[in-house]
């Protein structure tokens, strides 16, 4: 899935949580400092150089204390600031500009000879003409074939659905009153076995009415060259 970031904002993210990226403190850094103290404190140094061996083994032993110590430091930290990988991974999506993830999905009347037409249906809240789309889903390509085969009769063996391309782009959002970047997984679903009734020009099917469209005839649609005109273009590019 491709993800919009500001670059901006993605830096300023990294920056506030650095201290905690890349920080994974072990128990055996404790153990390898309590290690060293007790082999200090157990061995026997000699004079050097004129310098006690006490002196030597005084040092030694400070630094496995402060060694110890700050491993203790390390790890009560790191369990109050237990922020992970995942953690960042989650904040790093909220920062995504995507406003929607949609799937848009192709069907050619591939039951004629020389099939040039695509079906759409009539969405009543937009009264446009749309291709079958859907919220994309964790489990897209059963999700999709499933809503296919429930909306138009179809059995779900009879449905092959394959992944096309993604496209981002941004437009006019009405509800919003502003630009959003939309992104659209693009799939297309051969029907081995159309059923009768799908093979007429137009039909429907539990109370949404479905057409058989060229692109041409969509092109001329006044309503879809203001509502869909970037998909169709799309379409057009990819089928």
């Amino acid at each position: 899935m491709k993800i919009l970031i500001d670059d901006i904002k993605l830096n300023l993210l990294l920056e506030q949580k650095k201290q905690f990226i890349g920080r994974k403190v072990a128990w055996d850094s404790v153990l390898s400092a309590f290690s060293f103290l007790i082999s200090v404190l157990l061995a026997s140094y000699e004079d050097f150089f004129g310098i006690s061996g006490i002196v030597f083994k005084t040092i030694f032993v400070l630094l496995g204390i402060g060694f110890s110590v700050k491993s203790i430091i390390d790890i009560t930290k790191s369990s109050k600031n237990n922020y992970n990988y995942e953690d960042l991974l989650v904040d790093i999506n909220k920062l995504n500009e995507i406003a929607h993830n949609h799937s848009i999905v192709v069907i050619r009347d591939s039951f004629n000879p020389f099939p040039n037409r695509y079906l759409v249906y009539e969405d009543k809240s937009w009264n446009c003409q749309f291709f079958l789309n859907y919220k994309e889903n964790p489990n897209n390509e059963e999700f999709i074939r499933n809503h296919i085969s429930r909306e138009l009769k179809i059995g779900p063996d009879d449905i092959e659905l394959s992944y096309v391309a993604q496209k981002l782009h941004e437009k006019y959002s009405e509800s919003a009153k502003e630009n959003k970047v939309y992104s659209h997984k693009f799939y297309l679903a051969e029907i081995k076995k159309f059923p009768d009734q799908m093979q007429k020009d137009s039909f429907k099917c539990d109370g949404k009415t479905y057409y058989w469209k060229s692109l041409a005839e969509l092109e001329e649609d006044k309503n879809v060259q203001k509502k869909n005109m970037d998909i169709l273009n799309y379409v057009k590019e990819l089928f």
